[in-house]
């Protein structure tokens, strides 16, 4: 399955230079969840919901609106917002479902890649979370702010990865947490480079899935959902793409991994299994351009690791948020980090005014409570951050 499959995978008043400062907390209406990776906006400010689904926006406009593909759109003004907003999914009009062929969707998808993308070097703003979890409990946060210069907005038609797609001027930079644990295990995060080029790549079905299409009613929009086939090693990948069916292209990507093949570095000293992974993205359509950037994304990966001094299993998680907030700038960047390093590895200046002001996306009590409590019970651990 493998060799088809891509994936490295309430209400505040604060005022702010005219601006106030609103939030809560958005939900999905029927199942009563928190909803991650809503887009509130306006014709000046944005924001994303985080995965609690809370969101602050600073704005000096009164209308503000709720999108996430999948769901109906909701306009408010700030006088009738509230703690809590929930959005509706959209309808999937049953009597067009149809059982579809994987190879046909993903023709469209590259026939139009050429009229939906920038294939030509731009710049974008940029905002990364990474967090890593040990055995359920956050070891490490990295916040990065900053300005991407990149080759391409998509991978296809003939366009392939190369060492400098991607160079990056960092802005602004939190990091905190623990770089080795007791037993000396260091846990690598991806690079920039990793990072940025990974959430582009987007083949995700070939023969050995089902592939079920599911038009929206009153929509545009078509969810095509997809299913591997059982496989010798009990590993399965599941997701599905929300597609414009105008112009066939990708609004949202979302992809679940389960049971991966497991792995085995003697030269280490380690042993580590995959457990489970997962992908999520979503693209925004800049109006003016009549063109699609990546706006959001999210990938996970948790795998079991054990060494020879400590045979008892760990279970590491690790989180990457990726957040655009403008695309298809033509600015000129100088290149001042590694991006072909460790991202945890890397330094820069932490600007404490900065990260009290900043909205783009909200912190979660998780960590919160990790920035208050870091350095607490950590004897014999190496601990490293920009912030203390």
């Amino acid at each position: 399955m493998g060799k088809y499959l891509l994936l490295t995978f309430c209400l505040y008043g604060v005022v702010v230079h005219g601006q106030s400062e609103v939030g809560g907390v958005i939900m999905d209406a029927d199942e009563k969840i928190p909803l991650e990776f809503v887009h509130i906006f306006n014709r000046k400010h944005s924001t994303i919901s985080n995965t609690d689904g809370r969101f602050l926006l600073r704005t000096s406009l009164d209308t503000i609106l709720f999108f996430r593909n999948g769901y109906e759109k909701k306009e408010l003004t700030r006088a009738s917002l509230k703690d809590t907003i929930y959005l509706e999914k959209n309808v999937v009009a049953l009597d067009e479902v149809v059982v579809t062929n994987a190879k046909k969707i993903l023709q469209k998808i590259k026939d139009s890649i050429n009229s939906n993308y920038l294939l030509t070097p731009h710049t974008e703003t940029f905002f990364i979370r990474a967090l890593l979890r040990k055995n359920d409990t956050l070891v490490r946060l990295q916040d990065m702010t900053g300005t991407l210069l990149r080759k391409t907005s998509i991978y296809g038609n003939g366009l392939e990865m190369e060492k400098k797609d991607y160079q990056v001027q960092l802005a602004e930079m939190r990091q905190l947490g623990i770089v080795r644990d007791v037993y000396g295990v260091n846990f690598e995060l991806p690079s920039l480079y990793n990072i940025f080029g990974e959430f582009m790549r987007l083949n995700a079905m070939g023969p050995e899935f089902d592939v079920i299409e599911k038009p929206y009613e009153n929509s545009e929009e078509i969810r095509v959902e997809f299913n591997s086939l059982p496989t010798e090693d009990g590993s399965s990948a599941t997701g599905h793409y929300i597609i414009n069916e105008e112009d066939n292209a990708i609004l949202s990507f979302e992809l679940f991994l389960k049971g991966a093949q497991k792995t085995s570095k003697t030269d280490l000293e380690k042993y580590t299994h995959v457990l489970k992974g997962g992908s999520s993205m979503y693209f925004k359509e800049d109006v003016e351009k009549g063109l699609y950037y990546l706006h959001r994304a999210k990938r996970t990966f948790s795998l079991e690791v054990k060494t020879e001094k400590h045979p008892k299993p760990d279970v590491y998680e690790m989180e990457i948020t990726l957040y655009t907030p403008e695309s298809f700038g033509n600015e000129k960047i100088k290149s001042n980090v590694n991006e072909h390093k460790d991202i945890f590895m890397l330094k820069h200046p932490y600007n404490e005014a900065y990260w009290q002001e900043q909205s783009w996306l909200p912190v979660t009590e998780e960590i919160k409570e990790f920035i208050q409590t870091i350095g607490k019970g950590t004897s014999g651990l190496k601990t490293k951050g920009n912030m203390n």
